[in-house]
């Protein structure tokens, strides 16, 4: 015990010291400041220089300045005496600023702050080492004074200790004795600071706050080393202590003492433990503390008493509760447990707010700082306390009630008109997210989707009627948190999920959740169209962009919930055969809808969307297409029913209807396509063709022993005949338009149809097939040929207009 007062008495030494040799310098410093402004002063009264008393103005718009040259009356001064003049700019000021510089202020401070002003020099930025060589320019001085007797002080202090230490240890001094000595040192220490409490303020706060150390740690001491006195009456002393120091620390106006009561209160415990593990007594005096520490703060702002006292407290109860939880040394006292939390939040939540509320002052960084630590860590503190208390039940309800109290707060602030704006926002930032969290804490699957839904369109609408920043940047954070929860659900019904297919929702719950969550972005685009308070939505993002982006992240929710749905209704099979049918029929209307759209509202000028739209259309069917033939051939076979192949045809024929409006878009945007686009165009055409006249032919004529053969059929001599079909068509056409693409078009698909039937065809192929092909070949041929005859002088003037 005694070590440990003898090692506090000389830290507070070197303390006093230091403060002693600090007020040394600066008053050196200032007497030496004051002699180099009265020799200024001598020399320049020696010289002979008068000093010139206020003036008038120099500018006929200004009222009065300090004029350093004699007056002279208008009219103004010769522009030959003005070039005489000294070249120091005056710049007026007011009438006050003038009284002062003329009464307080000596001449030569005076120019010298005209100067500075006029001039602005460019000081670098010193270094610590360099601030300190400039301060103690004369190393062997700072030495001799400041450092060696800090040296001296320390070594005596310690001597000392080291031969009370011994007669201690020989027993020189009793128990009682010892006590006596540290207490006596603690009052000594005390009543110095008493007597020079109006003389020395800061040298008595630390004197002070010495003597209360020395209290404490004597008094602990007594209790465990020696047993004097019980543990409820060295606890009682304990407390009498710290009001004491908490009353010297409003007394003085001083945060030392404050400091000093703070850590001496937080030790109480644990000076006077006895290993009893009493967690109620501990947290109720730690409660009456912190009630302290709030009547501290309902008069004086002191930042690091509020850090002290939560981090002293956080730590005594996340310590206990980890002890409790993590090694399970007693049973969990749940309710008791979030009393205290409670307790402690509600403390430490008025803490930090009182004093700024009762003077009106602005609300810094630090408080919201530590606002938010205060809050977080309460949060978390009551997760952990109720995570074991019924499995979680009641998680979600102490969600939601720590949002309501945040929102009761903001009301009140609101209704009150107390506080900044700044502290609104953020009380109004802490509801929204504990409500925001209370869904997933509280509710399972689906139910999370559907509550943050609603949510995000609910706060963006407050924001347009409130014009409150925070709701929408919120309804924006709620909105991600909802879009990630949709794809959360998707996958643990798809993991869930047994079947073959591959599904995003198991039940009609999960469908109505797409729904619903369709619906918000739908109203949520709308909203964004509608804003007028201001163009931008977050980061930069314009309103009408993020509308877009809302009504297609609906369509796209929309299209993965029908073609999904569509799995769900045959999930048994086990193969993509009949569900790809409607999963072309439903791609085909949504981009046929999504074009329409597009033309009727404008929304694009340039045609790349719609044709880049169709393009993924057609890729869709060509990948699908060998699907699409096992359907047909399945049919025929009796394997699927007849309906899915009529699902197939109005797909088709939705297919074939993009393709019309791509020819169309071609037509009204020739200047801008280039004729690769029309290559392009008539290729995508006889592929589909040449696919869907094979199903025709298949489903018409095959039975389910001779699939096979009609189908070499049609490769062979059907294809050939297709081919050479279109072709003519295209040259029909060319023909009527005038386009000399479509006729060269045309004539390579009839060379392309002619060395199939010659070097492929004619192979192992029936004499049915062969006449077929070659009388159809060849009544194309001579009717092309006559067309090419007949119509000669229209092609010669086309290719005139073309070249």
């Amino acid at each position: 015990m005694e070590v440990l007062i003898f090692i506090a008495l000389v830290i507070i030494i070197i303390l006093l010291s230091g403060l002693r040799s600090m007020q040394k310098e600066i008053a050196n410093k200032t007497h030496q400041n004051f002699l180099s402004l009265k020799k200024e002063f001598l020399e320049i009264k020696e010289a002979g220089i008068s000093i010139p008393k206020k003036e008038a103005i120099v500018k006929p718009t200004d009222e009065e300045v300090v004029q350093w040259r004699p007056y002279i009356a208008p009219p103004a001064v010769p522009e030959k005496q003005k070039e005489q003049e000294p070249l120091i700019e005056q710049q007026p000021i007011n009438k006050e600023e003038a009284i002062v510089a003329a009464t307080a202020i000596s001449p030569v401070e005076i120019q010298e702050t005209l100067i500075i002003k006029t001039i602005t020099p460019n000081v670098p930025i010193e270094s610590w080492w360099q601030k300190w060589l400039r301060s103690n320019p004369d190393l062997e001085k700072f030495i001799g004074e400041n450092l060696v007797n800090k040296i001296g002080i320390a070594v005596l202090v310690l001597g000392i200790a080291f031969f009370v230490k011994y007669a201690i240890d020989q027993n020189w001094i009793k128990e009682t004795g010892r006590v006596c000595i540290g207490i006596g040192c603690g009052i000594i220490l005390a009543g110095i600071a008493h007597y020079l409490r109006n003389s020395y303020r800061s040298f008595s706060s630390v004197m002070a706050g010495g003597g209360i150390a020395v209290f404490y740690f004597t008094i602990a001491f007594a209790f465990h080393q020696y047993q004097m006195f019980s543990q409820t009456i060295a606890f009682s002393v304990m407390v009498i202590i710290t009001a004491f120091a908490v009353a010297l620390a409003l007394l003085y106006n001083k945060i030392e003492l404050a400091v000093i009561a703070v850590v001496g209160g937080f030790l109480v415990p644990f000076l006077v433990s006895n290993g009893s593990d009493n967690y109620v007594a501990l947290f109720t005096y730690l409660l009456i503390l912190n009630i302290g520490m709030l009547i501290i703060a309902y008069f004086k702002k002191w930042p690091l008493l509020h850090i002290l006292s939560f981090f002293f407290t956080l730590l005594i109860f996340s310590a206990w509760l980890i002890n409790i939880y993590a090694l399970g040394s007693a049973a969990v006292p749940y309710k008791n447990a979030l009393l205290f939390a409670t307790s402690f939040y509600l403390v430490f939540l008025t803490t930090v707010l009182i004093h700024n509320l009762r003077t009106q002052k602005p609300f810094k960084v630090f408080d919201f700082s530590l606002l938010l630590a205060i809050t977080f860590s309460y949060y978390a503190e009551g997760m952990i306390i109720l995570s074991e208390w019924d499995k979680g039940a009641y998680q979600g309800i102490f969600t939601t009630a720590l949002g309501v109290i945040n929102l009761c707060l903001a009301w009140y602030l609101f209704k009150t008109q107390k506080g900044d704006k700044n502290l609104l926002y953020l009380l109004i930032g802490l509801t929204l997210t504990f409500i925001s969290l209370a869904a997933p804490v509280q509710l399972h699957g689906h139910t999370i989707t559907l509550f943050w839904s609603v949510e995000c369109v609910l706060l963006y609408w407050l924001h347009q009627h409130s014009r409150i920043q925070i709701f929408k940047y919120s309804s924006a954070i709620v909105l991600l948190l909802m879009l990630i929860s949709l794809l959360l659900d998707w996958s643990i019904a798809n993991e869930k999920s047994v079947a073959y297919l591959p599904v995003i929702f198991s039940n009609w719950q999960g469908a109505i959740t797409n729904i619903v969550t369709i619906a918000s972005l739908g109203v949520y685009s709308v909203l964004l169209r509608k804003a007028t308070d201001s163009n931008d939505y977050i980061f930069g993002l314009k309103n009408n962009i993020a509308s877009i982006a809302m009504a297609v992240a609906a369509i796209a929710i929309l299209y993965a919930t029908c073609i999904f749905a569509v799995n769900l209704c045959f999930v048994n099979q086990q193969t993509f055969d009949v569900p790809n049918a409607y999963h072309q029929l439903i791609t085909y209307v949504f981009l046929a809808v999504i074009l329409l759209a597009i033309n009727r509202l404008k929304l694009v000028q340039k045609p790349t969307l719609p044709v880049i739209l169709i393009l993924a259309g057609f890729l869709f069917y060509l990948f699908g297409s060998s699907l699409a033939n096992n359907l047909l051939e399945g049919v025929v076979e009796n394997k699927y029913a007849a309906v899915h192949s009529i699902t197939h045809w109005l797909s088709a024929f939705a297919l074939l209807y993009l393709l019309h409006r791509l020819i169309k878009i071609f037509r009204q945007n020739a200047a801008a396509l280039n004729n690769g686009f029309a290559w392009l165009i008539n290729i995508i055409i006889l592929i589909f063709l040449s696919i869907e006249c094979k199903h025709i032919y298949v489903s018409i004529f095959a039975q389910p022993a001779n699939i096979e053969t009609y189908t070499t059929q049609y490769l062979k001599a059907g294809l050939t005949i297709v081919w050479a079909v279109f072709s003519f068509t295209i040259m029909w056409i060319g023909m009527r338009y005038k386009y000399k693409t479509l006729r060269i078009i045309s004539l390579s698909i009839f060379s392309l149809a002619l060395l199939k039937l010659f070097l492929f065809d004619i192979r192992n192929i029936s004499e049915g097939g062969k006449i077929a092909a070659f009388i159809m070949l060849g009544v194309l041929l001579l009717v092309i040929s006559f067309m090419y005859q007949r119509l000669k002088k229209i092609i010669i003037e086309n290719e005139e207009k073309t070249m």
